[in-house]
């Protein structure tokens, strides 16, 4: 319902709400709006790619690669069509249109750090305490190993926004640390759906309730939105007892007045 709020750059916002409030819709609206929007307008105001890790991650253990090949091969992948560009470039008459493609690669590696991806991966599993399992086959992995995968491999894109739907389904807590010591060491900017309070408690430094289709907004980690709701709710209930008390005392003033008539 006209809903507007602000995550600013490299901020951890969490986004919370009843189950059925619409979090999943919200986030899917935002990265594909041409897909599920059908009235009214999203405004976004930053450019760049949007990261995601889905609850449920489509399965691609079967594929034979190691955990190193399977974090690199978007990085591997550049390389190889900057060398094809180049290859081209001896032959090629058209070279100024050689010359754009070979310059968007460029930007698009500079972006993503990707001179230095190998020593970034091992970062990051480092990080997430999977750094023993470099060499290991994917398909050998549980699924909470798995998923902490699917997490770096979006981390090292370095999107413009990084945005997790409950990440932490199926995690052990060896796991859930780990996803934990990630999104902490992560600078980017982050907008995650969760109901875990270890995350909840360590995460982040914003928060999004989302209830009655409506958004509000909170400055400051889950624990001091905690606070602010159980005082906002003391106060309250003051309020009304001091208005209780109001109410009997007219009433006793009433009665007294009728009985002097």
């Amino acid at each position: 319902n006209e809903v507007s709020f602000s995550i600013e750059e490299g901020q951890h916002a969490v986004l919370i709400g009843s189950n059925g409030t619409g979090k999943t819709t919200l986030v899917q609206l935002l990265m594909k709006p041409e897909e599920y929007l059908y009235d009214g307008k999203i405004i976004r105001d930053f450019e760049g790619r949007i990261g995601y890790v889905s609850q449920f991650e489509k399965a691609e253990k079967e594929r034979d690669l190691t955990v190193f090949e399977f974090l690199a091969e978007d990085f591997v992948a550049l390389q190889q069509e900057m060398e094809a560009v180049c290859k081209e470039m001896e032959t090629a008459e058209d070279f100024d249109a050689l010359m754009e493609r070979y310059q968007c690669i460029m930007d698009e590696t500079m972006a993503v750090d990707g001179d230095n991806y190998e020593s970034n991966i091992h970062k990051e599993l480092k990080i997430a305490g999977l750094l023993h399992l470099t060499e290991l086959k994917i398909a050998a992995l549980s699924g909470g190993e798995y998923k902490l995968l699917q997490v770096i491999k979006q981390i090292l894109k370095k999107p413009a926004l990084l945005i997790m739907d409950e990440p932490d389904v199926f995690l052990d807590f060896d796991n859930l640390k780990g996803l934990k010591d990630l999104l902490n060491s992560y600078k980017g900017t982050l907008l995650a759906i969760t109901h875990n309070r270890y995350l909840l408690n360590h995460c982040f430094n914003k928060v999004l309730h989302l209830e009655n289709a409506d958004i509000q907004e909170f400055d400051g980690s889950f624990i001091e939105y905690n606070f602010t709701l159980l005082a906002q709710k003391v106060e309250l209930q003051e309020k009304v007892a001091m208005e209780q008390a109001e109410i009997e005392r007219n009433q006793k003033l009433v009665e007294k007045l009728r009985a002097n008539a």
